[in-house]
């Protein structure tokens, strides 16, 4: 795959951009790169990985029979010594997913690899707006926010890219957001 646009209508939701977050989160787990990049105005601890039947147990121990969320998902990146960047909104669900991570971080040892912004905008404005999740040589990004509704129900539409020129230009963009 190289470039790949999803288009999910309200009216008729299907999976295929969780699917293809699930793949891409896998593939990440298994080979991490230096860092993540997560820019979403909302955020939640949004499921990201099905483990019910343990086929994902192998990319952390620690996770058990069941639904692997968002947060997880970090906290594995940051043990393997990922440096993870989030940028999200100002609301106060944001600010308490940051600041649960935050914590996490700062008791696994990994706090120094953990670069969290929230918008210094009232929540609901339409500054600060990008939405992306990304690795080294990968990215998703469009009108998606990082919740349950923007993964699995509302009308969405992302791009999704492997294509090296493609990412490195959408990461270069939204490391703007960090400086």
């Amino acid at each position: 795959m190289t470039t790949r646009h999803i288009h999910r209508l309200a009216a008729r939701p299907h999976r295929l951009i969780a699917e293809a977050l699930q793949s891409l989160i896998v593939s990440e787990l298994l080979a991490p790169g230096r860092r993540l990049l997560v820019a979403s105005p909302w955020i939640s601890d949004v499921p990201l990985l099905d483990n019910r039947g343990g086929r994902f147990s192998a990319l952390d121990a620690t996770w058990g029979a069941q639904v692997i969320r968002l947060s997880a998902i970090l906290r594995a990146l940051l043990a393997q010594q990922t440096s993870v960047y989030l940028h999200c909104g100002s609301g106060e669900p944001q600010t308490r997913f940051v600041e649960r991570l935050h914590d996490v971080a700062r008791r696994d040892g990994t706090e120094a690899l953990f670069h969290p912004r929230q918008s210094t905008h009232e929540p609901g404005t339409a500054l600060d707006h990008e939405k992306a999740i990304g690795g080294d040589d990968w990215i998703v990004h469009g009108s998606m926010n990082l919740t349950y509704r923007g993964v699995e129900i509302n009308g969405e539409l992302v791009t999704v890219s492997t294509d090296p020129g493609h990412v490195a230009t959408v990461t270069t963009e939204l490391m703007s957001l960090f400086a």
